[in-house]
């Protein structure tokens, strides 16, 4: 027996925990993306025209909430019958109808994960004696989310949200100790890299991986990051310094951008005035987060395969036939994007990042 030379994959969506046939006879696009700053969206297309529909000034289909209308809860699952993932899961949060000329009209159905209940609520607010962590976690439960926290880093006197969204003030405190943010279900987790678990997948160029663009850039690369504030209690400036050892722990081999940056280009050192520490604690923990941040920029890798529903932001991955010095393990996923249409059928798009450049002879 042979096997079928093409396999055709299509989305499947459930709408309020009902499968729902027609969305996936009708759906011609589908774009499902996220970052490692969270709030995971979709966008379908579905046709509007088909049996039973006679179009203007007829009944369109997918408009009167019977298989997809404004708040319902919407899960998509794709890939192949054996490797089938759910990739989104969340509410409706808009619907838009469009009428061309020559071209049939069709539905287009926005959604966002439960992190948009944090983007929608903007707010100013103290918060005493907390960490970033609890901070995430005092959040989630205001918008009746589970919280999953896993951050170190310092405790703050006061931390003062200035008229933002919940999301936004999220963001930026996950910025400060490069956490993660994302939702899983009604779970919101806030977790730095070394504590979020993913899959692990391996892409080779000529088969799973279709094309890719991979860098070493060290433009970016800093020998070190300092960090300074004054400490008012002990009536003292605050000076902490982070440098290339924040990252050893990250890595097993190769060279690594940011002590290659000094040999290749002289020492290069960054001040951050963005925010001023008020304890050493504070500017510590900043300056790590921050070196972090650059070193995992030095090697970026932007390709497409076909198709792999396993691919996930927090995903380990292993590039094979990419060329020596980027060939390996080591990447780590920080963007995907799963698409759907009826020319290409199903694909990913990602972006990787490594903090290293492999040995070449």
């Amino acid at each position: 027996m042979t096997e079928a030379p093409l396999t055709v994959v299509s989305p499947v969506f459930t709408v309020d925990g009902q499968l729902m046939r027609e969305l996936a006879r009708d759906c011609f696009r589908l774009d499902v993306c996220e970052g490692v700053e969270g709030l995971r969206k979709l966008q379908a297309c579905f046709l509007a025209t088909g049996a039973g529909a006679l179009g203007p000034p007829g009944d369109l289909l997918h408009l009167d909430g019977g298989t997809i209308d404004l708040g319902k809860s919407l899960r998509v699952a794709i890939g192949a019958q054996h490797e089938q993932r759910f990739v989104f899961d969340g509410k409706v949060s808009a619907i838009e109808l469009t009428l061309g000329d020559a071209d049939p009209p069709y539905v287009t159905v926005f959604a966002e994960d439960a992190l948009m209940g944090l983007r929608m609520t903007r707010r100013m607010r103290t918060y005493r004696d907390k960490t970033d962590a609890e901070v995430a976690a005092e959040l989630a439960r205001e918008h009746g989310l589970q919280a999953d926290t896993d951050a170190d880093g310092p405790r703050y006197d006061v931390v003062q949200q200035f008229n933002q969204s919940d999301l936004a003030f999220l963001r930026e405190r996950a910025r400060l100790v490069q956490a993660e943010i994302w939702c899983t279900e009604r779970t919101l987790h806030f977790r730095t890299r070394s504590q979020r678990t993913g899959s692990e997948v391996t892409l080779v160029r000529g088969g799973d991986l279709i094309e890719a663009r991979l860098t070493a850039d060290l433009s970016a690369q800093r020998s070190a990051v300092v960090v300074t504030g004054y400490d008012a209690d002990r009536r003292e400036v605050i000076n902490e310094k982070a440098g290339p050892d924040a990252l050893d722990a990250e890595v097993t081999g190769g060279r690594l951008g940011a002590r290659l940056v000094e040999r290749a280009l002289g020492a290069s050192t960054t001040l951050r005035v963005r925010e001023a520490a008020l304890t050493s604690a504070e500017a510590s923990a900043w300056a790590r987060a921050e070196m972090l941040r650059r070193g995992r920029k030095f090697v970026t890798v932007n390709g497409t395969t076909n198709g792999t529903p396993d691919l996930m932001v927090g995903s380990r991955l292993t590039l094979q036939r990419s060329g020596a010095p980027f060939d390996g393990s080591g990447y780590y996923v920080t963007r995907v994007r799963h698409t759907f249409d009826l020319r290409r059928g199903f694909r990913t798009c990602f972006d990787a990042e490594r903090a290293t450049l492999n040995e070449v002879a």
